[in-house]
């Protein structure tokens, strides 16, 4: 079997690339289950520094964990490299991006059968954190975990289906003899009895707590000594140095202890680690947290044959199960001192415990790990293949319901507010005009596809809301306080055309004479708004009302005239601005894009007016050109606006263009029944969906809202009224290119 492995490795030092090491060379020393050959590895080493590791030659690349180019290129390496299947190492910290979000770019990019091992198992998840787990689901074809604990918290907290997981121990070397005094001999420890903690040193380790037991095991017996073996961890050293084990030091000497510890701060290879933990009579984990799934360290003092004293978490409580240990509760340095008394005061029932820990070490033994592994695998692998399918096509396949759930908190009897931090509604900022307007075309858009009584009152509702918020003269107020009061000097050419698109919407496609009626009343009452407009967006939403409006009121001349002036203000806008490299209506690209070549394309078919056809094509393709990466929409950031003559900013890229660029490609697809632009349509609305940048979803399983944004390593976290809206009505406009299909 040839395996294509990601994970850290060594020379990093830490716990994942030393279970790495030993899973790839425990592989290697196997004959695959299935063949009776031998196993080929390639391992793909995660790096955290600007400059390799000194990797050995069976890492084929390393991948800078903070470079997203590297993702992909390692991707269509393994995609091309013959691999019966791709096993990573997962653990958040070891990734990029928020939470290690970089992941995805793997699990969304890598087309060969995907087994991941979850080092990190937790009940309650972060936003970030549930999005990868969400794509670790969706992507691989089997989780493993190494503990029939960490199996339950996925199925029971994230609905994980069980047999989507397998449980596969965490390996150790296999400890040959339990000979306890011929170690210590070796060691220059033969007249101690030996305590000890191994493994990369930080504060959650608690080794405080049992130096703070020392004092009173030290009463009973002198000649204890406590070894703390193992180096600080690097990332602990780059941030605040030696501050945590200078502490440790200094409290050994407070409680005068400190010829009773042993700090060996080095980083050993297996075989020395052996032989430490050979000579080890009662090997103490006490760390201060539950939510630790797998101890590597707990796993290889069991297999060595020392009694080990515990805290509670999750996996030592079941891998000493059995007599194979004894636990303490957190920071509970008295019951520490107490058992460990008990164990020293008992040598039977030391030499007991440390017999059944080494005999069941034997079933673990990374030998036995990998041929569990090796058989599994050829398990699944024969019941899958390789995977076709491109991001979007999964995305679109798993679509989910669409929910009105967040909308709805959203939502009041006045209108929908405008902003959330997280998914709680922040009332402070009140409502606006523009959100409004969005919410009205939503509700119509969904009426259209599935009439309900629900549907019609929210029409309902946002008309009224528009009618509160437009002035005697026909303009609109787009902020309302929360206590509804019209907030001064606040009108918006932008949600005025916003406000106007959705009126004139409302009288071709609302279900009720009354509700066409008095939408035509307010449109009607804008109209004399149209003269001496200047921003473009603004032109563009009122554009697309007349539009909609002239379907139904035909033969109007006003409007037509109207019309015709603001197609006419975009052609000149972009004959004056564009040349051979920017071709567009400003000398900037900003928000809400596509709209402006939207209301151009759709007006200049109303009066078949080829030139503008062309124009509007012309642009929606310069547009493109800074929107698309191959295979998704790569939008354009508001960190700052895309200037002529400048780079574009990649973050943080919004809904709103998202929809955008959906509608007009269903205007597109619509007009044509061109099969390219239903494809685009896709490849917009699949945005949403996590087929972006960080191939990470926009939308929210459990609230059913939308992020505000896409930044470069993370989400914006807030679900606010523009966004949800904008998924909303993409989702909608979707659906209906869908069912034309």
């Amino acid at each position: 079997m040839k395996i294509a492995v990601i994970g850290n490795y060594p020379p990093r030092e830490c716990g994942i690339a030393t279970y790495t090491q030993n899973f790839v060379q425990s592989l290697l020393s196997t004959l695959d289950t299935k063949t009776g050959l031998k196993n080929e590895i390639d391992v793909f080493a995660m790096t955290d520094i600007l400059v390799d590791y000194n990797y050995p030659t069976i890492v084929k690349r390393s991948i800078h964990q903070n470079k997203k180019e590297e993702y992909l290129q390692v991707a269509e390496l393994i995609n091309q490299g013959k691999y019966d299947y791709c096993h990573i190492q997962h653990e958040y910290g070891i990734y990029g991006g928020q939470c290690g979000l970089f992941v995805n770019l793997f699990l969304t990019h890598i087309k060969i059968p995907l087994f991941i091992t979850l080092h990190s198992v937790l009940k309650v998840l972060n936003f970030h954190q549930q999005q990868v787990l969400e794509n670790m689901l969706h992507f691989s074809d089997q989780l493993v975990v190494m503990s029939k604990y960490a199996r339950k918290i996925l199925v029971d907290s994230h609905e994980i289906p069980r047999e989507k997981i397998s449980v596969i121990q965490h390996g150790a070397p296999p400890f040959d003899l339990l000979d306890k005094a011929a170690f210590k001999e070796a060691l220059g420890w033969s007249k101690h009895k030996i305590l000890m903690t191994f493994g990369l040193i930080g504060r959650s380790k608690g080794i405080e707590i049992a130096i703070q037991a020392l004092p009173e095991i030290c009463k009973n017996h002198p000649s204890i000594l406590y070894v703390v073996l193992g180096k600080t961890h690097p990332h602990i050293v780059r941030n605040e140095g030696e501050i945590y084990r200078e502490s440790l030091i200094r409290l050994a000497s407070e409680l005068g202890v400190d010829k009773n510890v042993l700090f060996l701060d080095k980083y050993v290879n297996e075989e020395d680690l052996k032989t430490y933990l050979s000579a080890c009579d009662i090997y103490i984990t006490p760390y201060l947290n539950e939510a630790q799934i797998t101890s590597g360290t707990l796993t290889y003092a069991v297999s060595s044959g020392s009694a080990v004293l515990s805290t509670p978490y999750w996996h030592a409580v079941e891998l000493l199960d059995d007599g194979r240990g004894i636990l303490f509760d957190f920071e509970a340095p008295d019951q520490l001192a107490t058992k460990a008394i008990d164990l020293l005061n008992s040598p039977e029932k030391l030499k007991w415990m440390q017999q059944t820990a080494f005999d069941y070490g034997k079933s673990i033994s990374w030998k036995e790990v990998s041929i569990e592994t090796l058989q599994k695998a050829n398990g699944i692998l024969s019941k899958i293949h390789l995977k076709t399918e491109s991001l979007e096509e999964k995305l679109l396949s798993e679509l989910p319901e669409f929910s009105l759930d967040h909308f709805a908190n959203l939502s009041d009897s006045t209108g929908i507010l405008q902003h959330a931090t997280y998914s709680i509604v922040d009332y402070a900022h009140g409502y606006c005009t523009d959100d409004n307007a969005r919410a009205l075309i939503m509700a119509l858009k969904l009426n259209s596809q599935e009439a309900t009584k629900e549907s019609e009152q929210l029409i309902g509702k946002f008309l009224s809301f528009l009618n509160y918020m437009q002035n005697l003269d026909g303009t609109f107020v787009n902020m309302l306080s929360y206590s509804k009061n019209h907030l001064s000097n606040n009108r918006s050419e932008d949600a005025f055309g916003r406000s106007v698109w959705a009126l004139g919407y409302t009288v071709k496609y609302a279900p009720q004479i009354n509700q066409k009626a008095f939408a035509n009343e307010l449109f009607l009452k804008a109209m004399p708004n149209f003269e001496g407009m200047n921003d473009l967006r603004g032109m563009a939403g009122s554009a697309l009302g007349i539009i909609n409006y002239l379907s139904v009121y035909k033969n109007r001349a006003d409007l037509e005239s109207h019309l015709e002036n603001f197609l006419a203000f975009f052609f000149n806008s972009f004959q004056a601005i564009s040349d051979d490299t920017w071709q567009w209506y400003e000398d900037k690209i900003s928000y809400d894009n596509a709209i402006i070549p939207l209301a151009m394309y759709s007006g200049a078919v109303y009066f078949k007016n080829q030139a503008y056809i062309e124009i509007a094509l012309k642009s929606l393709d310069f547009l493109e050109s800074y929107s698309s990466n191959k295979t998704h929409l790569s939008l354009i950031g508001n960190e700052k606006w895309l200037e002529k003559g400048k780079e574009k900013s990649l973050f943080c890229q919004q809904p709103i263009d998202a929809l955008s660029m959906t509608l007009i490609y269903h205007c597109l697809y619509t007009d044509t029944g061109n099969e390219m632009y239903r494809k685009k349509l896709n490849t917009a609305f699949s945005w949403f969906l996590g087929n972006n940048d960080l191939c990470t979803s926009m939308y929210d399983k459990k609230t059913k809202g939308c992020s505000d944004g896409l930044f470069e390593s993370s989400l914006n976290l807030n679900q606010g009224g523009e966004s949800l809206l904008a998924w909303l009505t993409a989702y909608l406009t979707y659906k209906s290119a869908k069912n034309k299909c």
